[in-house]
């Protein structure tokens, strides 16, 4: 089944949720990238660009892309998770 953007904002913040993250914290760049990315199509990455921003415009999260995407987890975020 395709994700959209909320499907993908949900998993962003389950893994945080269930790595028990705290403000600051860092997804695992593997997980990411080897777990995540890879099992979505083009249109799926196009939208997990826009979730990420989503995210970011709420405060949830910082991102900084590169060859190992740091998706940080805010204050903010974190006290949503908890």
């Amino acid at each position: 089944m395709p994700k959209d953007k909320k499907a993908i904002k949900r998993d962003i913040l389950a893994k945080f949720r269930a790595i028990n993250g705290e403000a600051d914290d860092v997804l695992p760049p593997d997980w990411v990238i080897r777990e995540y990315l890879a099992n979505l199509d083009r249109y799926e990455r196009q939208d997990f660009e826009k979730a990420l921003k989503e995210l970011m415009s709420k405060g949830f999260i910082r991102y900084r892309k590169g060859p190992l995407p740091e998706i940080r987890l805010t204050e903010k975020g974190a006290a949503l998770i908890h």
